[in-house]
């Protein structure tokens, strides 16, 4: 394992010249594996915590996770908005030939993102208690929401400017030192967890200093790549340029929305099911969440690699190569999405054991969440596709418009109204009925837009949109 990720982390993959050959599966997947696994160990940050949190702590703490997630729900909404739509503006800039200008643009953003990042903290410190009782938590969860969230807020900063180096090392054309990045932060974080949950007895405020030291470690390998590699993307004196960063946050508002919108569905499930479910609910939502989360992520992980390839292809107008990787895309998209939901109904009870115990209520609670959720996996990898397809292209408004469909509007419609008619299955209930109207809307959109960006079409008409722009 170790030999084969450093012969992929050594094999640099300049975006331009993987594909001069022709578009194959074999090349397709070398560039779009290394994201995909990348965002499984993101998603295994959150994971790492809740395993170590239940097994060695409690299901209170557990419980506590989830009442805190909308902070950090939050903070990857706007580093990802950030990262996602500038990528994409800057990655165009590359496609075209203007490589200054993509510099410049680049360093713009990191500046901009640290900025931000501390202004957040500062915020958040500053009304840190009246935050966890806004998000709900009770006299026996607040203690550990207070030990656990304030760190995840001191670390803001880091996860903006790690996230924003990821996206744009990918982008300079170097998708498997993105892998080494998640690799080497999921380590640190999952040794650190032992050390202070296991071997140290920390709590759960060892399991917020795990996180937070391997989003650092993610931070420092980015800037040792861009401060010690030969890079196209280089950091140079910016040129302040008020309508890129107001470009970059409204096409990355979809990515955005998808995150901050989780955080608020987390939010109102964590107030429905504490008064139907109390302590023991919160605790099994927390699982079925971060099952849900882990899932999702190879999904998500597919379209962020799989964005700058159209992205770049686009602003060079090579659209028979976009078109090309629209279609492996599709078969990606849809043989993933039926594996997953398969997997979420025969291993329920593997995955519900891993965090509770079979004799209690957590367990039994959170193996029915997990199962409800294999019909909403059926949909929610082509809705995410979707989203961050439109990313890809510049429009924002109708990537966000999907994203907001499946991560607020129908949820929220959903779990304000499920659950009067079926208790706490209404909750599991809201993400396949979000999942499903949103895959409406998708197909919708796919077709509307199907002759202005040209995919699915035959050479000829391509031909024909190459010569209009």
């Amino acid at each position: 394992m170790g030999v084969s990720l450093c012969r992929l982390i050594d094999r640099k993959v300049i975006m331009e010249h993987i594909f001069d050959k022709g578009v194959t599966v074999r090349r397709f997947a070398s560039y779009v594996t290394p994201s995909v696994i990348m965002l499984v160990f993101i998603a295994l940050y959150y994971l790492i915590d809740a395993f170590f949190v239940a097994n060695y702590v409690n299901s209170d703490a557990l419980a506590a996770i989830s009442i805190v997630y909308p902070i950090s729900g939050f903070g990857w909404g706007v580093s990802i908005m950030l990262a996602a739509g500038s990528s994409a503006i800057v990655a165009m800039r590359m496609g075209e030939g203007n490589q200054q200008e993509a510099n410049e643009k680049f360093s713009l953003i990191c500046i901009f993102s640290v900025g931000l990042g501390v202004l957040f903290t500062v915020l958040g410190l500053t009304f840190f208690e009246e935050l966890i009782e806004l998000l709900g938590a009770n006299e026996t969860l607040k203690v550990y929401c207070m030990d656990y969230g304030w760190i995840l807020i001191l670390a803001l900063p880091t996860a903006f400017l790690g996230v924003l180096l990821e996206y744009f090392i990918r982008v300079d054309g170097r998708p498997g030192f993105t892998l080494f990045l998640y690799v080497s932060g999921g380590i640190v974080h999952l040794v650190l967890d032992y050390l202070f949950l296991v071997c140290w007895g920390w709590g759960i405020e060892g399991a917020g200093w795990a996180t937070a030291a391997g989003q650092l470690t993610v931070l420092l390998l980015g800037l040792i790549y861009f401060a010690t590699q030969e890079t196209k993307l280089k950091f140079v004196w910016p040129k302040w340029d008020f309508n890129y960063l107001k470009d970059s946050i409204v096409n990355g508002s979809s990515e955005m929305v998808s995150e901050s919108s989780t955080a608020v569905t987390v939010y109102v499930f964590n107030r429905i099911v504490l008064k139907m479910a109390g302590e023991d609910g919160v605790a099994a939502l927390s699982i079925v969440l971060n099952t849900q989360y882990l899932l999702i992520s190879i999904h998500l992980g597919f379209i962020t690699g799989v964005a700058p390839l159209i992205s770049f292809y686009y602003g060079a107008k090579e659209y028979l190569k976009v078109n090309q990787f629209l279609r492996y895309s599709g078969v990606f998209v849809l043989v993933s999405s039926f594996c997953v939901s398969l997997l979420a109904i025969l291993d329920a009870p593997l995955i519900a054991g891993a965090f509770a115990k079979p004799d209690t209520e957590v367990y039994h609670i959170a193996i029915v969440g997990i199962r409800f959720l294999s019909v909403a996996f059926l949909f929610n990898g082509i809705n995410v596709f979707v989203s961050g397809f439109f990313t890809a292209y510049g429009n924002g408004v109708i990537s966000a418009l999907v994203a907001m469909s499946r991560g607020l509007i129908m949820v929220l419609i959903g779990a304000l109204t499920l659950p009067h008619f079926f208790g706490i299955n209404g909750v599991w209930m809201t993400v396949a009925f979000a999942e499903i109207t949103t895959f409406a809307l998708s197909v919708f959109m796919l077709r509307k837009y199907r002759s202005v960006y040209g995919y699915g079409l035959k050479r000829d008409i391509h031909e024909g949109i190459r010569d209009r722009n």
